[in-house]
């Protein structure tokens, strides 16, 4: 029995974030089909070329790692993005998986982070290593958005578009509120208001930061993920959790009044999209998936602006569009019932499944 090989960044026993939710979906898949699942991280290897960026260095020196291997050794290789940039010339049957483009994002963050920062997402993880990651590999997008960006912005082509999986039949709306509420110390008499993601500028912390000010009859409850660049502030009206499994998650979707998701820039959106399934309202960003999303009713308004320059705009939008939840019954109750739908049917795990074995030929 032969086996594949998935070249990653973090393992993900250890670490939680979107990618890493979904390699763990691909081992099971590729489980399923008789195969053992062979994961090689950039987090474990070391710098051995010396470059000048110690986690690129990994990056490229776990690629090159795979250059000692023979034709034939694995019967395919999975790449998560630019972790595959260090593998050229590619002599196994691969496979690269773009969940974002770094050119994409560096454009994003533009004028938020320091220039020279942005010339590195942009051009030594984007130019450099994506399109190296690329070269030799059958391509697969996890959105229309990220399959956009990899032409436009790398000149590829011939790219399969697989969104991302969710599992629609464990993330639904419980329905015991109050109960959960106790469990996690959450205020049964006040509205509550979630975030999901890494606490960083990228995914909006500014915008949440201001509004948790502002709003404060509302309480928030802050999910974070692994490799923030700094805490959530504490207070009265706030609760911070980490390191939290899915049963957890599914939970804190039900216990929850409307997802705030100001992201930036998402290739996909795995937590507004488990957030949907599970019957959460999202007032978000049109990012990833929910690009196509937001241009429907009524989800469209839900939809905030992030591209403005103008902070008292996006905060006003999004004032607004909570305003219309709680105000209005009929709505919120159809904006649930309805993401949830779209969910089911255009991201359900089984239908990943199915155009995932057929990509790499597990049938």
């Amino acid at each position: 029995m032969k086996n594949a090989l998935i070249l990653t960044g973090f393992h993900p026993s250890t670490y939680t974030g979107g990618i890493e939710t979904f390699t763990k979906t691909l081992i099971g898949l590729i489980e399923l089909s008789n195969r053992k699942a062979e994961v090689i991280c950039a987090s474990e290897f070391g710098n051995a070329y010396n470059l000048y960026h110690a986690f690129i260095g990994q990056v490229y020196t776990a690629g090159r790692s795979l250059l000692s291997l023979r034709s034939g050794t694995y019967d395919f290789v999975v790449a998560n993005g630019y972790y595959g940039g260090g593998y050229f010339p590619k002599n196994l049957n691969t496979f690269t998986i773009f969940h974002s483009t770094h050119a994409g994002y560096a454009d994003a963050l533009k004028g938020f982070v320091p220039l020279s920062t942005y010339y590195e997402i942009r051009y030594v993880i984007g130019e450099l290593l994506e399109r190296s990651s690329a070269s030799g590999a059958r391509i697969i997008a996890v959105s229309d958005r990220v399959k956009s960006e990899l032409e436009g912005y790398y000149g590829l082509g011939d790219i399969e578009v697989i969104p991302n999986p969710v599992d629609t039949g464990f993330f639904f709306r419980l329905h015991d509120k109050e109960e959960l509420r106790n469990k996690y110390a959450v205020p049964r008499n006040r509205k509550v208001g979630l975030f999901v993601g890494r606490w960083e500028i990228s995914k909006g912390r500014d915008i949440i930061e201001r509004l948790m000010q502002e709003l404060n009859d509302l309480y928030w409850v802050i999910v974070t993920s692994t490799g923030g660049e700094t805490s959530p502030p504490e207070g009265e009206n706030i609760t911070t959790l980490s390191g939290l499994n899915r049963t957890q998650m599914r939970e804190i979707y039900s216990l929850s009044d409307f997802m705030l998701f100001p992201s930036r820039y998402e290739g996909f959106g795995l937590a507004a999209a488990e957030a949907m399934a599970s019957g959460l309202p999202v007032i978000g960003a049109p990012v990833g998936f929910l690009e196509g999303i937001y241009l429907m009713a009524p989800f469209s308004t839900m939809s905030i602006p992030i591209a403005w320059t103008d902070k008292n705009g996006i905060i006003g939008k999004i004032k607004d569009s909570i305003h219309k939840l709680f105000s209005d019954e009929y709505l919120c109750a159809e904006i649930s019932e309805k993401g949830r739908d779209i969910i089911v049917k255009n991201y359900d795990a089984a239908v990943w499944q199915e155009r995932m074995k057929n990509m790499l030929c597990l049938n």
